[in-house]
């Protein structure tokens, strides 16, 4: 059955053990086994820019600012912050943290991790996000200035995604063996890394926050769902990522198992680049397509209901939602007189990559987009890649097709998080801009006035609603398959924050 608006993660997400207000009284013992649907893409932090190796860096590195699993904003690595002028941010940093090599964690650490990525020589698929930063004054050994290009309200949420780098173990290191030997804060240590196969850590026993309870940890990328969910049967893993809806009363009725799930903060959308295919161009083209995609039958038939419709590209509980906005109604005749009105009567084709293995039943969400298009003369051209390819498509822009399939989380919470990286930073994923939009999105990450932001971020969702530079799709469930013993709940952001797991009592 549907689940309630999915305003609601909050709720759920609250059940969380926190990981800053757990700490173990005994030493971490025990391994556990955890299978992801990919293997991260990169263990520099600064060089990916995608959930899994998110997740898996989450372990090995900490931010300043902490995102709790009810998503409040909580100290990390720093202890306070707060603006001093428009434009300036001082940060108290915490004392007596350590690296995993025994270093001191200092405020040079911080100017250095935030600075990095603004370094075009290094690439970082993260630079636009930094680029508010103007610079990072070191005042004393725990305490910096962070300056801004511009007022920025949102940099405490952006302080809690950015993870804090050894600038020492950095410059000694060579860039290769960075990307496959992370050495970090974080409450486990890098062991070894064997592409494709396996990611082992073990647990940091002089973490700041408390020894964690398990003691070594295996991530094991398994892109094929049914693999995956045996692979817990068999008790060969111990968590599984993406279970399928319609899996859970199989999983769930295995006494040794547990079905756990929680509202998503990612959703799906299809981008339509009208550079690439000039059918797509014409905003009456990009609504028909709108209009022949039944995203109800997919929510119905493929997710057993646990999703939600959105008629924006934001996720519900994200700041600046404009919640009146209905979604497009499924109207295939409809979509038949906008193709015919922009001079396509006999329909249009196009190409469309979508990934495997990342998303639940995204190949199979993909191949149903594909079979409604085409009973309103839309042919699409598939091409389902394994996520590495995806990703690597997606980062380059220019190797997409005229379409592309893909999932958002945002990381800040805020609608500047989408509207600004996939509309208005320059260039787009999907060759879009909009002068107007531009303009209002760009008032509304500077204005430190939040009803001032609600009200351009609503004028911004009209203009994008329009537009419909994408296909909007729906907000997903997290449904994750577990071992009954493990003390443990998920997070909307899917991070898997392998502290916060322990045997349960």
């Amino acid at each position: 059955m549907p689940l309630p608006r999915l305003v609601r993660p909050l709720v759920l997400a609250a059940l969380v053990v926190l990981a800053g207000a757990v700490a173990f009284a005994q030493s971490p013992t025990g391994r556990i086994v955890i299978a992801q649907g990919t293997d991260a893409a990169s263990l520099d932090p600064q060089r990916q820019n995608d959930a899994f190796s998110t997740s898996v860096l989450s372990n090995l590195f900490d931010t300043l600012v902490y995102r709790a699993a009810d998503l409040s904003l909580q100290p990390g690595l720093a202890t306070a912050w707060e603006l001093v002028d428009d434009t300036t941010w001082r940060v108290t940093l915490r004392p007596d943290v350590a690296f995993h090599d025994g270093s001191a964690f200092t405020a040079e650490d911080v100017k250095f991790s935030l600075e990095r990525p603004l370094d075009p020589d290094l690439g970082s698929p993260l630079s636009g996000r930094f680029a508010v930063i103007a610079g990072v004054d070191v005042i004393d050994d725990l305490t910096v200035h962070v300056r801004t290009t511009a007022p920025y309200p949102l940099l405490p949420a952006r302080l809690s995604e950015w993870f804090m780098l050894s600038q020492a173990y950095v410059e000694a290191t060579d860039p290769a063996a960075l990307a496959i030997t992370p050495m970090g804060t974080g409450a486990y240590r890098f062991v070894e890394w064997v592409k494709d196969d396996r990611l082992v850590l073990t647990a940091n026993e002089s973490y700041w926050r408390g020894a964690p309870a398990i003691r070594d940890v295996v991530f094991r990328p398994i892109p094929e769902l049914s693999t995956r969910v045996a692979a817990l049967q068999s008790g060969d893993v111990d968590l599984v990522t993406n279970v399928p809806a319609f899996r859970q009363a199989e999983v769930a009725a295995a006494a040794a198992l547990d079905v756990r799930s929680v509202p998503s903060t990612f959703f799906q959308y299809v981008a339509l680049d009208g550079t690439k295919n000039p059918v797509l161009a014409d905003a009456r083209v990009r609504q028909a397509i709108q209009y022949a995609t039944n995203v109800e039958e997919i929510v119905e038939f493929l997710f057993d209901g646990a999703a939600e419709r959105i008629a924006v590209p934001l996720a519900f509980g994200t700041f600046g939602l404009d919640e009146s906005i209905e979604p497009y109604p499924y109207d295939p005749e409809r979509a038949r007189a906008l193709l015919a009105e922009a001079g396509y009567p006999d329909g249009i084709r196009f190409a469309l990559d979508a990934p495997v293995g990342r998303y639940a039943q995204d190949k199979e969400t993909a191949e149903a987009l594909v079979g409604q298009w085409s009973q309103v003369g839309i042919q699409v051209d598939l091409n389902v890649n394994e996520w590495s390819v995806q990703l690597t498509k997606y980062r380059a822009g220019t190797e997409l097709t005229d379409a592309h399939f893909m999932g958002w989380g945002t990381s800040t919470f805020d609608a500047d998080d989408v509207f600004f990286g996939a509309f208005v930073n320059q260039p787009t994923k999907n060759n879009y801009e909009n002068p107007a939009l531009s303009e209002l999105v760009l008032r509304a990450r500077t204005s430190l006035d939040p009803a001032e932001r609600e009200r351009l971020y609503a004028e911004a969702q009209r203009i994008v609603y329009e537009d419909a530079p994408w296909v909007v799709l729906f907000q997903q469930v997290d449904i994750y398959g577990v071992r009954a013993d493990l003390a443990w709940q998920p997070r909307p952001d899917q991070k898997i924050e392998v502290f916060t797991i322990r045997p349960a009592q």
